[in-house]
């Protein structure tokens, strides 16, 4: 995958992320801290500055309340 591709995967996955937090009325601060991060963790996550491992994907699924497969259904 190129660069640019890495991009916009980065960037949807955020928008994920994003969408899903504010629709559960989780501010970024109580996300980060429910997966163990520091607070600007999920804006990183949220503004495609941040590539991150599966393991904290199965993490913030589980703080969202929902599947992993669900953070990358964009």
């Amino acid at each position: 995958m190129g660069k640019k591709m890495d991009k916009v995967f980065h960037k949807k996955f955020g928008q994920r992320v994003r969408f899903l937090r504010k629709e559960r009325g989780i501010t970024q601060e109580q996300l980060s801290f429910d997966v163990g991060a520091d607070n600007s963790y999920i804006a990183n996550i949220e503004n495609a500055h941040r590539d991150i491992p599966l393991s904290r994907i199965r993490l913030l699924a589980k703080a969202l309340g929902v599947e992993p497969h669900e953070l990358l259904n964009f």
